[in-house]
Parts: structure tokens; C-alpha cells; sequence
């Protein structure tokens, strides 16, 4: 898994790409926890280069969004691909998660 991250607005928007396993899930968490010990709050992943997300991804997503929102912090998705999408859907976790068509929506609805 290949993670690059710019930040704008207090906004961390995170690229993933590669497959969201459980060979690469710890990655990606260990990432996004890093962020949120130096004070992060705010997060976008965008997916768009992500292929296939196993239930370990899943569980990395959503426990994290629950962290984030607990803290009054977000966690949103963005560009996800047919398939990754229909998992989300089939795990009834789409309605539970913020997810958006382009990364500018997901970023701009930090200020709504």
C-alpha cells in the first residue's frame, strides 16, 4: 500500500493505493494514527486507486471514523471503485460512512 497525504485547510487527504488487505491494513492505520497524535482531525482517503478492500480495510475505515467522531473529528472517502464500493454497500456500511464522487466534495464538506 502507497499512501502520499497533503494537508490544506486542516484537512489530511490521504491517497491510497493497492490493495486494503490485511497485508496492508496495519499500514494505513499505523498512518492515520500517527496523524492524529500530532493533533489531525479531519480526513479524507481517497480511493481511487485502491482495487479491492477486504473486511480488514473495513474495519480500519470504521474504526476510525468512529474514533474521529467521537473526538469531534471526520473521517470521509472519496473516488471509490465500482467494486470497492459495492462491498461497502453489501457490509450495509455505505449509509454509516461520508463517502463522496470527487476528493473537492469531501474536502469542502468539512465546512458545511
Amino acid at each position: 500500500m502507497n499512501i502520499t497525504e497533503t494537508t490544506q485547510d486542516n484537512v489530511s487527504r490521504v491517497e491510497l493505493e493497492g490493495r486494503f488487505d490485511a497485508n496492508t491494513c496495519g499500514t494505513v492505520e499505523q498512518f492515520i494514527r500517527e496523524k492524529i497524535k500530532e493533533g489531525m482531525l479531519q480526513f479524507v482517503l481517497n480511493m481511487e486507486k485502491v482495487p479491492f478492500i477486504a473486511s480488514a480495510g473495513l474495519r480500519v475505515v470504521l474504526v476510525f471514523a468512529r474514533e474521529l467522531q467521537m473526538n469531534k473529528g471526520n473521517l470521509c472517502l472519496a473516488n471509490l471503485q465500482p467494486n470497492v464500493l459495492r462491498v461497502f454497500e453489501i457490509s450495509g456500511l455505505k449509509n454509516a460512512m461520508r463517502i463522496f464522487d470527487d476528493m473537492e466534495s469531501a474536502a469542502r464538506s468539512f465546512n458545511d
